[in-house]
């Protein structure tokens, strides 16, 4: 029997909008793929070390009664402070120390590295400080990783949220890593941060504990007797080091100078003639105008966003350009509610 038009309609209409649906889902699809970069191989390797770190530090918090407030590190990364202590220099977003504490800026330092032709047996300066412990120890996992030979100078002062708990300054949190197979090495030289990074804004309590892990890590601290003075010696520390890069992790005193500076934004920065050297007179701009290029990582919500990292988001391993992901899906939902809307369909209503 044959069917009769409006049948024919109803079917054709029917299956118009299945069609629809499946091409929605095939675009949709293709946009997660084409924007998501998943990590694998040795890539991945590295991401699952750090994050078998952090479960480590976490437990041995939990096991210690140091475990960190509740909600404050819901991911359970270990790398997570206190909102202020006797340790604490600045102010610092919550959400910042989270960010860095993801495992994928372990895989972003790695790439980095290698996109600048470092490998292994290479020379790597690093300027950190405890305000940002978790991508501290995610970059000196993607060197030794790679085999670099790492010159690392460290501040132990810590903004709100880092490496600030008076039970687990920086120098206990290495250690525990280092007794777990998660760290090879101690850090050369540790300064105490804050202003000057002479602890000079820090109480005498802050500046004790801070002195002692120190001394029972075995780790020289590395003095002047004026700010001045310290970039001098932090300078010539990596300059006789003769990095192919240097690696600065936070804002230390002796790092760069000025509230305006460039290097507030981060990022990578090219010595002349490549890129122009920011104003100021802090240890970054001396090594770039030495001719030594600078990775800096400051500004999280930025820098998390131009490497694809979620801001504040769970760990997972995988990277996703969150502009591109954006301009995709608008692009999709446009085609879309262009299709639903055309007035073809309006013709096959019976």
């Amino acid at each position: 029997m044959k069917k009769s038009l409006l049948e024919v309609q109803r079917t054709f209409l029917r299956n118009a909008r299945l069609r629809l649906v499946f091409l929605a889902a095939v675009l949709g699809a293709a946009w997660y793929f084409g924007t998501v970069d998943r990590v694998s191989g040795d890539e991945l390797r590295l991401w699952e070390k750090v994050r078998t770190a952090q479960d480590h530090l976490f437990r041995w918090r939990e096991d210690r009664g140091v475990a960190p407030e509740e909600g404050s590190d819901r991911e359970k990364t270990g790398f997570i402070g206190v909102e202020w202590s006797p340790l604490t220099t600045t102010l610092g977003p919550l959400e910042a120390k989270r960010t860095a504490a993801d495992p994928l800026w372990a895989v972003h330092a790695l790439r980095s590295f290698r996109a600048l032709g470092i490998g292994e047996g290479d020379n790597v300066a690093l300027l950190s400080s405890s305000s940002f412990p978790g991508l501290v120890y995610s970059i000196l996992a993607a060197a030794e990783h790679l085999g670099a030979d790492v010159l690392w100078i460290h501040s132990l002062g810590a903004s709100t949220w880092g490496a600030n708990n008076p039970s687990l300054p920086w120098p206990v949190m290495a250690s525990v890593l280092r007794q777990g197979g998660f760290l090879s090495r101690k850090a050369d030289w540790y300064t105490l941060g804050g202003r000057g990074e002479m602890g000079l804004d820090l109480p005498e309590e802050g500046r004790n504990i801070l002195e002692d892990t120190a001394a029972e890590e075995n780790v020289p601290l590395l003095k002047a007797s004026s700010l001045s003075g310290m970039i001098e010696a932090k300078t010539r520390l990596i300059t006789d080091f003769a990095p192919q890069l240097t690696v600065s992790v936070g804002g230390g005193a002796a790092a760069f100078a000025g509230n305006d500076s460039e290097f507030l934004r981060g990022g990578l920065f090219f010595p002349p003639p490549e890129g122009a050297v920011p104003p100021g007179d802090g240890v970054l701009q001396r090594l770039l105008a030495a001719g030594i290029p600078v990775l800096h990582f400051l500004n999280m919500k930025e820098m998390a966003s131009e490497a694809g990292i979620p801001y504040d988001g769970a760990p997972a391993p995988r990277f996703v350009s969150l502009r591109s992901a954006a301009v995709s899906a608008a692009g999709v939902a446009f085609f879309f509610l262009f299709l639903i809307f055309h007035r073809r369909w309006d013709r096959w209503k019976p």
